[in-house]
């Protein structure tokens, strides 16, 4: 009993530890200049359905550009402070793995902080058979546009939020790159987990379902990782690291995991340079095991949001 005990205090204080060993890199006093880049058109969106369900929680479905998205948004719980105004939104973006279960942890979290959160259903999955290249990054093509044509329906809705900020993690935060440099009416975003170099990226992320796709293009197609490598060059005109010039510097905090092996730390410093160096987060973890540490992430990024507020 006293050696679990003592393992358990032992966990504890590693935990703390790692915890407070988390750091804040400031945003350069001068930050760069953002370079313009003129959005393409999307389509005022047609809202389907609207359910709305206890605890805050609605459920709906929007048509528009050829898509249908479906989407939920779930509302802060009111306090004297917020009753009668209208909150701040924060856009959360699908990420690779994890599922709905992530999101509404980290939607619970930013309502805790006072934010509204909205987010839509995975325009599909990824990295799977048949995809290649050209698939991807279609799929990265409908997964922003869905954010847009969601974004364009919030703000023309009844009730439109004074302000509207993107929280991507993982793949969602790369997406949230690209969003960010096009729609230059986000007040602010939270990048997290995220990096840049996709070819190069995907050849060395030690994610599960990364490497199963790599073995299925060898093994059916026939190549090697340089001719992957080439095509992935090609075909991903959705490199964020062709967009993070237009993002602007200050609208950014960036979150890095020191230790993760799934978006490499080198991919992760080459978004951040990229980026123009903003903000940034680091904490002593891998891209996982990162969840530990998902209160002071989510808090930082919430004090971020709230930074850029009007």
């Amino acid at each position: 009993m006293r050696t679990v005990r003592r393992a358990t205090v032992t966990i504890l204080l590693l935990l703390l530890v790692c915890l407070t060993a988390c750091t804040i890199k400031p945003a350069p006093c001068y930050p760069r200049p953002a370079l313009l880049r003129t959005p393409p058109p999307v389509a005022m969106p047609e809202l389907l359905e609207l359910a709305h369900h206890d605890n805050g929680r609605s459920k709906g479905a929007l048509v528009g550009d050829g898509e249908q998205v479906r989407f939920e948004i779930r509302r802060a719980p009111p306090s004297m402070e917020t009753t009668g105004k209208d909150r701040p939104m924060v856009l959360l973006v699908p990420i690779l793995a994890g599922g709905r279960e992530l999101m509404g942890l980290v939607a619970q979290r930013l309502a805790a902080h006072g934010f509204d959160v909205a987010f839509c259903e995975r325009a599909g999955r990824a990295l799977s058979p048949p995809q290649r290249g050209p698939e991807l990054d279609e799929l990265f093509r409908r997964t922003v546009l869905h954010q847009r044509l969601l974004l364009n329906w919030l703000r023309h809705s009844d009730q439109p939020p004074p302000s509207l900020h993107v929280l991507g993690i993982s793949m969602g935060g790369i997406i949230s790159t690209v969003l960010a440099a096009i729609d230059h009416d986000l007040r602010s975003a939270a990048i997290c987990l995220a990096g840049a170099d996709l070819a190069n990226l995907m050849l060395v992320s030690s994610e599960s379902r990364v490497q199963d796709w790599l073995t299925w293009r060898q093994e059916t197609d026939g190549i090697g990782l340089d001719t992957l490598h080439w095509e992935l060059t090609q075909s991903l005109s959705h490199e964020p690291a062709r967009y993070a010039a237009s993002v602007p510097t200050e609208k950014v905090l960036f979150i890095s995991a020191a230790l993760d092996t799934v978006v490499p730390r080198r991919n992760q410093i080459l978004l951040w340079e990229g980026l123009g160096r903003p903000e940034r987060l680091d904490v002593p973890f891998g891209h996982y095991t990162a969840a530990m540490a998902l209160d002071r992430v989510i808090s930082a990024a919430a004090d971020h949001f709230h930074a850029h507020c009007p």
